[in-house]
């Protein structure tokens, strides 16, 4: 079974922040800087969040020196042991998808639970009123990809991004 993540479409996000203040609420303050997922600015008009992929294999987890990163064997989430990590750092460095920050208040490095008390609705999920983020697994993302492909009737080497990396 695949580990569900938060997934953001960039054609429907807005740059509200909604989910960065309502994740930010669980973790002590309105404050964009304690929030798990981030809003992120691909291009000058592009902006989009990002959260814990929460990797089959993560980098982040092999990368830490304290191991103090743990999987919970009933939601599949990471689990950071907030006693022993000291906030070095080297998790954010090793994420492959830039979601892993500092909490440099607590000196942590936490990661996104999925808001496991609100019985896995991610609570960011539920307050994106443009509908731009989802609780998504891998196969879903690449399924929806293949969808959007042939609905554009455009394969991806064929577009003008897909000729640029040539």
């Amino acid at each position: 079974m695949q580990r569900p993540f938060i997934v953001c479409r960039p054609d429907k996000c807005t740059g509200c922040q909604l989910c960065e203040f309502v994740c930010s609420s669980r973790h002590g303050s309105y404050n964009p800087l304690l929030s798990h997922i981030r809003l992120v600015r691909m291009q000058p008009a592009s902006i989009m969040s990002i959260a814990c992929r929460l990797c089959d294999e993560p980098t982040c987890v092999s990368a830490c020196p304290r191991e103090c990163i743990s999987v919970s064997a009933a939601t599949r989430v990471m689990i950071v042991d907030e006693d022993v990590c000291n906030g070095c750092g080297w998790r954010a460095e090793a994420c492959e998808s830039g979601a892993v920050t500092i909490d440099h208040r607590q000196r942590i490095v936490p990661t996104c639970n999925l808001c496991e008390d609100n019985d896995g609705q991610p609570r960011c999920v539920e307050i994106c009123v443009y509908a731009a983020l989802s609780l998504s697994t891998p196969a879903d993302v690449a399924e929806q990809r293949r969808r959007e492909i042939v609905q554009s009737g455009v394969l991806p080497e064929m577009s003008a991004e897909g000729r640029r990396r040539s």
